[in-house]
């Protein structure tokens, strides 16, 4: 017979391993079921109120994933003082919320609303029962997660609006929602790629694994003629090149990338030119696609209501009758038209403190320098995109799920405000530790 004193079946390694992949599970489930769409609909149909087969799928999923939390983990009321930027992660999500309430689009805000619920939940569990081991896999996943697709989209071609029939995509996405996805993945693979030396939690895999997928995400991306997303897998790579390196040899590498960059300038000029400007007259390029006109008349929306906005959702709909175009095509534009001063206040509230923390894991003592990379990157180069697409600043998408994996991330490398000493026999040792490296302030 086993001994069982021997060969614990549910050791805290055992039990840890396991939430890593269920929380990983849960965050690529919620990408999955937001993004990954099945069939062609139109805007109008999308803000109706009235949900099709897939919506109520997507429904499902973030509510299996919401009942797995509340039964695995079984939550309990507990008061403790919070890091402010964990305070921010709240009060952006009680402000999508508050948004709701006026929205022109009710039903579907409300939903919103509730998915991101469910998003800070995961997070949350992330920090309070696993760690950092689970950002890493989560990472790995989401390479892996994208790859695929993209080799699911050459294999098999779905059928495409006649506008987007030379842009590469997969399933029915948007190029610019497949863009950032592909974006997000190059830079997170070219992070890994540059720190393969640093040491860190979570899987780690060979270096031909990581370049193979580098390489299909790449050349996704080039296919899919998405200008603002190559902005920002080039800003996040070379935020990566940035943070991996210090001192002389960084300056060593800032002079040898300016004059590569130069030289790949100079010798596929025509084609860099091509990839940007896809065919479009240079009156339409100066508008960038419409977007300066969409934003003049979002900027006018705003004025009506400036402190609070439209409601959560308006900009789906809010330009359709006059420009034909949903959404705000900017994280900020698109803060400011669904909710107003008081919503865009509290979104970079989250951005900075999300920087904050990263940059004051630099005091941690290992450094956690892999993470610092990753962090950094991914949000300077969404940043970068989110000047031409929405999703940064809109609920319930794959940037979104990212920017609270990073939020969340970023907490777990921040070391502690003040350590407490306690002198040998004192009658108060230390309070008990979180679990699987939860950090409280």
């Amino acid at each position: 017979m086993l001994d069982h004193r021997r060969f614990p079946t549910d050791s805290p390694d055992l039990r840890a391993n396991s939430d890593t992949r269920a929380l990983t599970a849960c965050l690529l489930a919620l990408i999955v079921a937001s993004e990954y769409k099945f069939r062609l609909r139109d805007q109008d149909q999308s803000v109706s109120g009235h949900p099709d087969v897939f919506v109520l799928l997507e429904i499902a999923a973030y509510a299996a994933v919401a009942c797995w939390l509340f039964v695995h983990f079984r939550p309990a009321p507990r008061l403790h003082t919070a890091h402010w930027v964990t305070l921010t992660a709240y009060a952006y999500v009680a402000t999508l919320w508050l948004s709701t309430m006026y929205s022109p689009y009710f039903e579907m805000a409300l939903v919103r609303s509730w998915q991101m619920v469910v998003l800070l939940a995961v997070t949350r569990s992330v920090v309070g029962h696993s760690g950092r081991a689970t950002m890493h896999a989560f990472a790995h996943a989401y390479g892996v997660l994208v790859s695929v697709s993209v080799v699911f989209g050459a294999l098999v071609p779905f059928p495409r609006r006649e506008s987007q029939a030379e842009r590469f995509t997969w399933l029915y996405l948007h190029p610019v929602t497949a863009g950032q996805f592909l974006a997000i993945a190059v830079v997170v693979l070219v992070g890994y790629v540059l720190g393969r030396r640093n040491t860190h939690e979570g899987p780690s895999w060979p270096l031909p694994v990581y370049l193979g997928m580098l390489l299909i995400c790449t050349v996704g991306l080039v296919a899919t003629n998405t200008r603002g997303a190559a902005l920002g897998a080039l800003v996040g790579s070379l935020t990566a090149l940035w943070v991996r390196w210090r001192g002389t040899r960084r300056l060593e590498i800032t002079a040898f990338l300016s004059v590569g960059l130069l030289a790949v300038g100079l010798a596929a000029t025509p084609l860099i030119t091509a990839f940007f400007t896809r065919g479009h007259s240079m009156s339409r390029l100066f508008t960038l696609n419409s977007r300066t006109e969409l934003w003049g008349h979002a900027l006018e929306e705003f004025s009506e209501r400036p402190l609070y906005g439209h409601g959560q959702s308006a900009t789906r709909g809010l330009f359709l009758d006059e420009m034909g175009l949903g959404g705000g095509h900017n994280a900020v534009i698109n803060l400011m038209v669904n909710s107003g001063l008081l919503g865009l206040t509290v979104w970079s509230a989250l951005i900075v403190g999300i920087l904050l923390n990263t940059a004051r894991a630099a005091r941690s003592s290992p450094e956690p320098r892999q993470d610092r990379i990753l962090v950094y990157a991914v949000l300077l180069g969404m940043l970068a995109n989110s000047m031409f697409t929405e999703s940064l600043g809109a609920p319930s998408n794959v940037a979104a799920v990212w920017l609270f994996v990073l939020a969340a991330w970023s907490e777990l490398i921040r070391p502690p405000d003040r350590e407490r000493e306690f002198a040998p026999g004192s009658r108060h040792g230390p309070p008990p530790g979180p679990r699987g490296g939860e950090r409280l302030a």
